[in-house]
């Protein structure tokens, strides 16, 4: 005789019947994804899709540098709001003590050439943003010893969105 308990459908049918009501009736969902692994053969590869923490970004800097460096800046603000950040771009410094003057940002992120110029703009504001610097794989480490959030220009979308999601865990938010 089999003694072990004999499951039926009915939990089956009753956690169908509650994910059902939830949409049926209008109960607002989660928006979960956060943060997604992937097996890639023996290493894990980390994909960030939608933020758990969506943050005010600012991207300083012109397109022109950009590019220089080999930056998609419209790909990477496109990337960022995909994942859930809202995004202001701005090219100069007036625009600059505008924009932080009117918003209040989590994050700013700039060209470490232009570091000069958002720091003097943010010893402006009363509550400063985070500040996430993009220099080149060489002068990560020297720049992360002032700027821990600081990003190789090179770094792939999922870094960003990492020590993003990562600042704003520690900012509280």
């Amino acid at each position: 005789m089999n003694t072990q308990p004999r499951i039926g459908i009915r939990p089956a049918i009753l956690a169908t019947a509650l994910l059902l009501t939830g949409s049926v009736f209008g109960i607002p969902s989660a928006q979960a994804c956060g943060e997604v692994m992937y097996r890639m053969g023996g290493a894990l590869r980390y994909q960030a899709w939608v933020s758990r923490h969506p943050a005010q970004i600012l991207l300083f800097g012109d397109a022109a540098s950009a590019e220089a460096k080999g930056l998609d800046r419209e790909g990477f603000q496109r990337s960022l709001e995909r994942a859930g950040h809202h995004v202001q771009v701005v090219d100069d410094a007036t625009t600059l003590d505008q924009a932080l003057a009117t918003h209040a940002f989590d994050i700013v992120i700039t060209a470490a050439d232009h570091l000069p110029t958002v720091r003097d703009a943010l010893s402006q504001v009363a509550v400063a943003p985070a500040l996430m610097p993009v220099v080149a794989r060489g002068d990560l480490d020297a720049t992360r010893r002032q700027y821990p959030e600081a990003v190789a220009a090179n770094a792939g979308i999922n870094r960003f969105l990492k020590t993003i999601e990562r600042t704003m865990e520690a900012r509280g938010s």
